[in-house]
């Protein structure tokens, strides 16, 4: 280990660190958990359909992975610090255009802007973790607080939409920008990507035939999340649940989620090979993809609606584990959000072609054969990523 490696083991290690980096993970990351609430209200004011909804979702998730990819170019060249306050702001600013918004046309626009924004902080806080002493905690810790959020913001959204309707949720993004903006103007370190070296037992370049391999896993795994996410309202009013039922069931799985990271971490502490977690973990949520769609009872949807979330939180930590084990750099880490983020752009689109050759009941199914590809071709990658980890030991 080199001295600057030392050096930035320290830097990201610190509270005020570690509450900035956070930051960026959950202003990044708000709208996935709000996009129920965000789909619904777009509905009921706007009254789009099916493949219009698609089209909004993947306008902002899409320019999420062109975003993660700006930052790994431009964070090698200047201040990733000077990038993170200038996504921030923007990101402010978008939602706050949101808020007063009045037509279709503006939202495909505004969530556009405000998804390149998002996968800066989105990359950012992945090379931050990756940069730390542990990349699984710190996504753990990642994944907790925006439960956290989720959990609060679902339950207070569920009463603001029906009063308040797009206006009201996007008023909740605002104050999740304004707290994320002080965390990260006060506690951020300055830091670019090139700032440390991969070792010798290392390839510097994370395009490597496993790096690639994880960027599909990560991709189909995004279409699976986004897809499901942009539908749960519709599958929620087929099977008999109202808005404010969903979003509460939701509400209740993000509070499972606050528990999912720390019993990663716990878990991680006994068991030290990720496949020994990640099999089990995407058979389960497979399964719960399958049970949204074919769920008999209303209360058993429910309940596949939020037992999903925390298998998530749960799985992600482990997906960037792998990349943090695979790339010692911070760049392969900082390009996972990115690769997320495009499946999770063609997430909606996908689903919604989906929806319209084959039914709403096909978003489940879809959803969980999607999860399977995922691991396929995330296998190799976890058994390679462990024979690192064997050769460092």
């Amino acid at each position: 280990m080199t001295t600057r490696h030392i050096a930035d083991v320290a830097a990201f290690s610190s509270r005020g660190a570690l509450a900035a980096m956070i930051s960026c993970h959950v202003a990044g990351l708000f709208f996935l958990p709000m996009m129920p609430l965000v789909m619904g209200a777009f509905v009921n004011d706007f009254s789009v359909q099916a493949l219009s909804l698609g089209s909004v979702a993947s306008a902002q998730l899409t320019t999420t992975a062109l975003g993660a990819f700006s930052f790994t170019i431009i964070g090698s060249r200047t201040s990733c610090r000077r990038i993170v306050l200038a996504a921030i702001a923007c990101e402010l600013l978008l939602n706050a255009a949101t808020l007063i918004s009045s037509s279709f046309t503006e939202l495909i626009v505004l969530r556009g802007a405000s998804g390149f924004a998002q996968g800066h902080l989105l990359a950012a806080a992945g090379a931050c973790a990756a940069l730390s002493r542990r990349t699984e905690k710190t996504f753990a810790l990642y994944n907790a607080t925006l439960a956290t959020f989720a959990v609060v913001f679902l339950f207070v959204g569920a009463l603001v939409v029906p009063l308040f309707g797009h206006a009201g949720v996007f008023a909740l993004f605002v104050v999740v920008d304004v707290l994320a903006l002080a965390f990260i103007y006060f506690g951020l370190p300055d830091f670019t990507l090139h700032a440390r070296q991969a070792s010798s037992s290392v390839r510097a370049t994370p395009f490597t035939r496993s790096g690639g391999h994880a960027f599909i896993a990560l991709i189909f795994f995004g279409v699976a999340l986004s897809g499901t996410q942009t539908f749960i309202e519709r599958l929620g009013y087929w099977h008999g649940a109202a808005l404010d039922v969903v979003a509460t069931s939701l509400g209740w799985g993000w509070c499972l989620a606050i528990v999912a990271p720390f019993m990663l971490i716990w878990l991680m502490g006994r068991c030290k090979d990720n496949l020994v977690l990640l099999l089990p973990a995407y058979a389960l949520i497979a399964g719960l993809a399958i049970m949204l769609s074919l769920a008999q009872t209303t209360v058993v949807y429910l309940l596949a609606v939020a037992l999903f979330t925390p298998l998530i939180m749960f799985i992600e930590p482990l997906q960037f584990g792998v990349l943090g084990q695979l790339d010692d750099t911070g760049r392969l880490a900082a390009l996972g959000p990115g690769a997320i983020s495009i499946g999770s752009g063609l997430g909606p689109l996908t689903i919604s072609t989906v929806v319209n050759a084959f039914g709403l009941l096909s978003v489940g199914i879809t959803a969980g054969c999607l999860l399977v590809l995922s691991l396929l071709f995330l296998y190799p990658v976890c058994t390679k990523a462990n024979e690192k980890a064997l050769q460092k030991q």
